[in-house]
């Protein structure tokens, strides 16, 4: 089995992630972030609009 590696490719910004918005409460922020996402993250599946607000972001296509 290969190991599943959770890694951020942006740790300075890791402060501003979903992830951690979570973690700290923010909901409503969170939720803000979250409309009309175009980007998932590898490590969490949370999406959001942009990839910034994700630590291991991948672009992804709606229909």
């Amino acid at each position: 089995m290969s190991e599943i590696i959770n890694e951020c490719k942006d740790p300075a910004g890791h402060r501003l992630h979903i992830c951690q918005l979570r973690k700290a409460g923010r909901e409503e922020e969170v939720a803000a972030l979250m409309e009309n996402p175009g980007h998932t993250c590898l490590n969490c599946n949370a999406v959001a609009k942009e990839a910034k607000n994700l630590c291991n972001p991948s672009p992804f296509s709606s229909y």
